[in-house]
């Protein structure tokens, strides 16, 4: 009987027991199905879909011929030479006028240092070679650099070179030999250059266009200033 006594109360005090046990349970069991839960209803993650035009390291791998120019310096000219000859010459290479940069020597008498010019691809720059091959051994075309391009003014045909002013003129006398000319007042500048002798002033004067520099050239040129004859260049 004892031992059947010891049973039951064995029996008894486990029963008592599990409520407690399940209630303590239960969370951590809850929370266990819902991590599983949610973890399971997730959709697997696909990759994000490629940039249009092409995955990034397509993009860097891909050639920038686009833009590329070719830079060139053309020699052979003399000091009157025009934009216009210089174009007659390129014809058919796929330059313009705006591809063209004179360069001019301070020493002298402003001669043609070079004119250089901008390519817009390899296969103009060939063009040129080949145009320049024909005209015979005058005119020369050599590699150039964008740095050499940069620095240089372009005049572009609009300004005019007074060359042999007496040692005393000054910008009214400037005023008075271009008058009924179109020109920027307020654009007259001074220079001395190193001519054979002694150096000599020049004034450069910028005019409102091409036409009307061309026209000053053609009406002034050889005229007088303070009994000294002034002759005129249009720098390109």
């Amino acid at each position: 009987m004892s031992i059947i006594r010891n049973a039951i109360r064995s029996s008894f005090s486990l029963r008592a027991s599990d409520p407690v046990i399940s209630r303590n349970s239960l969370p951590f069991l809850q929370e266990s199905r819902k991590c599983l839960s949610t973890v399971g209803e997730q959709p697997p993650s696909s990759p994000s879909p490629p940039p249009p035009g092409g995955s990034p390291a397509e993009e860097v791998k891909k050639p920038a011929s686009e833009g590329w120019k070719l830079y060139g310096k053309f020699s052979g000219f003399s000091k009157h030479t025009l934009r216009s000859d210089v174009m007659n010459i390129l014809e058919g290479c796929n330059v313009t006028s705006h591809d063209l940069k004179f360069s001019y020597m301070r020493g002298g008498n402003l001669n043609p240092a070079g004119v250089y010019v901008q390519f817009p691809s390899r296969s103009s720059y060939d063009s040129a070679m080949r145009a320049i091959a024909k005209k015979g051994r005058l005119y020369r075309l050599e590699r150039a650099t964008q740095s050499q391009w940069d620095p240089i003014v372009p005049y572009e045909g609009k300004v005019v070179a007074l060359h042999g002013l007496p040692p005393n003129a000054i910008i009214e006398d400037i005023d008075r030999f271009l008058s009924g000319c179109l020109y920027h007042p307020g654009s007259i500048q001074f220079l001395t250059i190193q001519g054979l002798g002694s150096p000599k002033r020049v004034a450069l004067v910028r005019f409102t266009s091409q036409t009307q520099a061309m026209n000053a050239y053609i009406t002034k040129n050889r005229n007088f200033l303070l009994n000294q004859r002034i002759t005129l260049q249009v720098l390109q």
